[in-house]
């Protein structure tokens, strides 16, 4: 009996369903001989995408332009952790297309690596001398230099210096505006890091009001942008969807502050700045109010600016 004549009647009873399990069975094993011996092509096993993390499953693609330290901005993440759950070491260098690890809630910032206490033994040399090692070889007598012969005595009268040319002095630098110095003097110092305003004009937008997540200052068009604080830029592009032309600055390991809806930015990524250093220009917001949107970041999470600011 067959399983085709089995299908063919229509009928199933107990034992013509045992007789087609078995020979279902037969087939299936006559067909991996089969191909074993090469009358078939077995199809390749496709192993699943690990993450980089296991157990870890959101990822984001690095873009073109993007910075550790926007991505983690963006994700409202603090960068440590985001460079600590990824392996990713000072100065945080990322490439377009990679993949990151979003970090979970549990993820803290890796522990500082210990500083080293082996002391490194000095290199050998070939140089018998440099070894201490004494040798048996008299050492070989360096000649005396002989005495130059004295210049001959000339009667003619010696020619005339020449008169070089004086160079045009160079222009002193200008010195700091009267708005940026008034705005350093009026300084703040809060968390160990010296804070000015970064602009003139009165603040509209308060902290955490409507979901915002640092304050607006309205002024006008082009008026410039000063450094809040000393620090290094981390970020200077339009990547960040919402807040235009954008600047982060990274004060210490913890805080960092952004600048956005900027017209035209003045430093780039790497640059030292000062504080009250000119860093950009008033720009328009999305809805064409002339305004800066500036943000304090403590180990990623907003805080509010006026409890830095004077």
């Amino acid at each position: 009996m067959t399983v085709a004549f089995l299908l063919r009647r229509g009928t199933w009873t107990g034992g013509d369903a045992r007789v087609a399990a078995r020979l279902c069975l037969l087939a299936g094993l006559a067909g991996i001989v089969s191909g074993c011996g090469g009358g078939g092509a077995i199809a390749p096993v496709q192993s699943p995408v690990e993450s980089a993390v296991p157990g870890r499953g959101n990822a984001h693609v690095v873009g073109r332009g993007d910075t550790l330290y926007s991505i983690a901005w963006r994700l409202g993440l603090d960068y440590r952790v985001l460079a600590g759950v990824n392996s990713i070491r000072d100065p945080y260098t990322i490439y377009p297309g990679q993949r990151l690890v979003i970090p979970e809630p549990g993820d803290s910032v890796p522990p500082a690596p210990e500083p080293s206490t082996m002391q490194s033994e000095p290199a050998e040399s070939s140089d018998a001398s440099t070894q201490g090692i004494a040798t048996t070889e008299s050492p070989v007598a360096t000649p005396l230099p002989q005495p130059s012969p004295e210049p001959a005595q000339s009667t003619d009268p010696p020619p005339e210096p020449l008169v070089q040319p004086r160079e045009p002095a160079q222009p002193a630098p200008e010195p700091a505006s009267n708005a940026a110095s008034e705005a350093v003097s009026a300084s703040r110092t809060v968390e160990g890091v010296r804070w000015i305003r970064p602009t003139a004009g009165k603040t509209t937008g308060v902290f955490g009001r409507g979901g915002n997540k640092g304050i607006d200052i309205e002024g006008s068009f082009e008026q410039p942008i000063r450094a809040a604080a000393r620090g290094r830029v981390v970020y200077s592009g339009s990547g960040l969807v919402g807040y235009g032309k954008l600047v982060i600055v990274k004060h210490n390991n913890r805080l960092l502050s952004a600048y956005a809806h900027n017209e035209r930015l003045h430093v780039g990524e790497g640059d030292e700045v000062k504080i009250g250093q000119h860093i950009a220009d008033m720009g328009r917001s999305g809805k064409g109010r002339e305004m800066l949107h500036f943000e304090i970041r403590r180990d990623g999470k907003p805080v509010d600016p006026l409890r830095f600011l004077p």
